[in-house]
């Protein structure tokens, strides 16, 4: 890393790549392999070059809710290490568990572990119930629970709307925040935040590099809160914070 190259740190999923089914007919470059090793994110060819720019000008740090399993399978040649499952995990440009951060991890969720196998277990039934067809695991890393995680199966993303309603309801969640964004439902410790992970990497950067620009880039409207830690801050057009921005805008 050196003073002049601006750090970066920036979402994955829907911000550099997304799944084939979200692209139209544009050329595909492969982003991500599925466990099989097939091609299963793509990035256009506006994303490619988006990406070729900022590794070869500045210092990018993935920041993702992706397991590190599942970063992993990412085929972007990133080399300053990542922030991954939601803000749970830093991994050093060797890609190596930051062993103090873990610890640090550890101790905020001890009480959560328990807690988060059974809320998965619930969420699935809960939608069960309701008629729906979902899967779901909790995050899991070095064997501290992280997150719960909720996807279904063949519905459309109304579904989760429904079972996140019906688990707001039941009493389930508290304690936790929400993170839902198309196919995907998430409930977090409130200790687990990309913000937090993002502003230690700041100032441990800080302490080497001195001050230096920092920009952000998220599609979700969870993803802000890792942004407002940059000096300047963008979203792709087409995306959930890009679409409550619009709104927001319109409802005035």
């Amino acid at each position: 890393m050196t003073i002049n190259r601006p750090l970066v740190f920036v979402d994955l999923d829907d911000t550099l790549f997304q799944t084939a089914r979200k692209m139209g007919d544009e050329p595909r470059f492969t982003a991500t392999l599925d466990v099989d090793g097939q091609p299963n994110g793509f990035m256009s060819a506006t994303q490619k070059s988006f990406v070729e720019w900022l590794l070869a000008t500045a210092d990018v740090v993935p920041v993702t809710a992706r397991s590190v399993e599942a970063y992993q399978r990412v085929q972007l040649p990133f080399v300053h290490g990542a922030i991954c499952a939601h803000g749970g995990v830093i991994l050093n440009a060797q890609g190596q568990l930051d062993a103090p951060w873990h610890a640090r991890m550890a101790d905020e969720l001890a009480l959560e572990q328990t807690r988060l196998h059974q809320l998965s277990e619930l969420t699935l039934a809960i939608g069960t119930e309701l008629g729906f067809s979902l899967r779901g695991w909790v995050v899991e890393e070095q064997g501290l629970a992280n997150y719960v995680v909720t996807k279904h199966n063949h519905e459309t993303d109304e579904a989760l709307l429904i079972v996140l309603n019906e688990v707001k309801a039941r009493g389930l969640l508290d304690g936790l925040y929400v993170h839902g964004n198309g196919n995907n439902l998430a409930f977090l410790p409130n200790a687990l935040q990309k913000q937090v992970a993002v502003r230690e990497w700041i100032s441990r950067d800080q302490a080497i590099n001195g001050k230096r620009p920092i920009l952000g880039f998220g599609d979700s409207v969870s993803d802000l809160g890792f942004m407002t830690e940059c000096d300047w801050w963008g979203t792709p057009k087409r995306g959930q914070l890009a679409s409550h921005v619009m709104s927001s805008i319109t409802d005035e």
